[in-house]
């Protein structure tokens, strides 16, 4: 064998070598990735959860609650300004999920399931109260979506500011509570 014919010989097998590595690190890229999204998953389940967790253990909490998502009006001020927070971290949840959505790192099934159950919650009068006074402060395609949702074009309130501000009728000039 001569050296050309040796030389040939190690440049195939140096080939097939780069071409095993390069299905290696596909195959550990794609297995890296399904990882990702399971964690993201489930983080997202158990942030879920811990929001989720004073209406689970507590029936006066679950009460009120409907009654901010039904009614919000009917809460005092102070009722008002808790339910701010309340709704202000389930939106942040929502608009966590809807940004990994869209960066593939939730599948379109299990997208599915978490969109209906965020129409049930984003579509209820005590969360459109919320929107129409916090909107300016989530992500224009998070509002898009969530308009979409509800079924409506609801425009933030540029009057909006404080986090703690109460709510009332009077505090916009007009009605923008109902839906």
């Amino acid at each position: 064998m001569n050296w050309q014919a040796f030389g040939a010989v190690a440049e195939m097998i140096g080939a097939v070598g780069v071409i095993a590595t390069l299905g290696y690190l596909a195959v550990q890229v794609r297995q890296n990735t399904r990882a990702i999204r399971a964690q993201t998953y489930d983080s997202f389940v158990s942030q879920f959860r811990n929001w989720n967790e004073p209406m689970r253990s507590d029936q006066g909490m679950a009460q009120r609650f409907h009654e901010l998502m039904e009614d919000v009006k009917s809460l005092s001020p102070e009722a008002q300004r808790h339910a701010i927070h309340v709704l202000f971290d389930f939106a942040r949840l929502a608009e966590n999920l809807h940004y990994q959505y869209q960066e593939g790192m939730v599948s379109d099934a299990v997208w599915r399931g978490w969109e209906n159950t965020f129409r049930a919650y984003l579509s209820a009068p005590g969360f459109a109260w919320y929107l129409d006074r916090r909107r300016s402060f989530f992500a224009p395609e998070f509002n898009e979506w969530v308009s979409m949702l509800q079924g409506t074009s609801r425009v933030a309130d540029p009057r909006a500011s404080a986090i703690t501000q109460p709510a009332d009728d009077d505090d916009t000039g007009s009605n923008n509570a109902q839906s």
